[in-house]
C-alpha cells in the first residue's frame, strides 16, 4: 500500500514562519541595497559640486566613495567579485546584495558617469594615465563619445599621437557635430606636424654629423629621411 505521511498543524505553522522569515530578510536586504545606492548617488553629487568649485582632488575623493558603496553590489545576470566570493563560501547570489532589476541600469549609469567625471578631474590635475584607465572602465559599459574624447585628450598629452587619433576619430563618429572634438583633431594635426618637423631636423643633424666625419650615410638612414619628408609633404 502507498506510504502516506500526515503533516500536522505544527509543520504547516513552522513552514509558514520560515517563508515569512525569508520574505522579511529579502525585504531588509533590498532596503539595504537601495540605501547604499542612495548614498553613492549623494557622494557623486558632492563630487560634482566640488568639481564646479575647481576642487578637483576633493571631487576625486567623493567620486571614489561612490565605488565604496556600489562595488560590493551584484547586478542581475552579472558575476562580480562579491558574488564569486559568496559562491566560494557556499552561498547563492540571491543571499548577497543584489541590485533590484528595476535599478540595475541606474547603477550601471552611475558607475559609468562617475568614471567619466573622474577622467575630467585627472585631466585637470595632469594625471593622464589614470584618466585613460577610468575612461577605459567607462567604455566597458557602453560606447560614449565623451569617454573616447577624454581618453584621446590624455593620449595627446602623453604624446601617444596614434592612440589619440584613434580615440578622437571614434568620438567624432559618435558625435559628428561636436565642435570640441573638431578642435582637438586640429590640435592633433598640428602635433603630428610638429612631430614630423622634429624628426626631419633630427635626421638632418644626423646627416650633418656624418658629413663632418666624411662618412656616407647608410641606405637605411636615407630611406627613413625620404619617408619622413614624404609624410611631411602629405600632412
Amino acid at each position: 500500500s502507498p506510504f502516506w505521511v500526515s503533516w500536522g498543524p505544527s509543520f504547516l505553522i513552522l513552514s509558514g514562519l520560515r517563508s515569512l522569515g525569508k520574505r522579511a530578510l529579502r525585504s531588509k536586504m533590498s532596503e539595504e541595497v537601495l540605501s547604499l545606492i542612495k548614498q553613492a548617488e549623494d557622494f557623486k553629487q558632492e563630487g560634482n559640486a566640488r568639481f564646479k568649485e575647481q576642487n578637483f582632488k576633493g571631487a576625486l575623493g567623493s567620486y571614489h566613495k561612490v565605488f565604496c558603496y556600489v562595488n560590493g553590489l551584484s547586478l542581475p545576470g552579472e558575476t562580480n567579485e562579491a558574488s564569486q566570493y559568496a559562491e566560494m563560501m557556499g552561498k547563492s547570489a540571491s543571499q548577497g546584495k543584489t541590485v533590484p532589476q528595476d535599478k540595475a541600469e541606474d547603477v550601471k549609469k552611475l558607475k559609468q558617469s562617475t568614471h567619466l567625471n573622474m577622467a575630467a578631474c585627472y585631466l585637470k590635475i595632469g594625471q593622464e594615465r589614470k584618466c585613460i584607465d577610468v575612461c577605459t572602465k567607462a567604455l566597458a559599459t557602453s560606447e560614449l563619445s565623451k569617454a573616447y574624447f577624454r581618453r584621446g585628450q590624455a593620449h595627446m598629452e602623453l604624446r601617444n599621437l596614434d592612440e589619440a587619433k584613434e580615440d578622437l576619430e571614434k568620438a567624432r563618429d559618435l558625435e559628428p557635430q561636436d565642435a570640441a572634438i573638431e578642435k582637438e583633431l586640429k590640435r592633433l594635426k598640428a602635433a603630428f606636424s610638429q612631430h614630423d618637423a622634429k624628426e626631419k631636423k633630427r635626421y638632418a643633424n644626423m646627416f650633418s654629423k656624418m658629413s663632418k666625419d666624411n662618412k656616407e650615410p647608410s641606405e637605411d638612414v636615407k630611406e627613413k629621411v625620404e619617408a619622413n619628408e614624404d609624410a611631411t609633404e602629405k600632412a
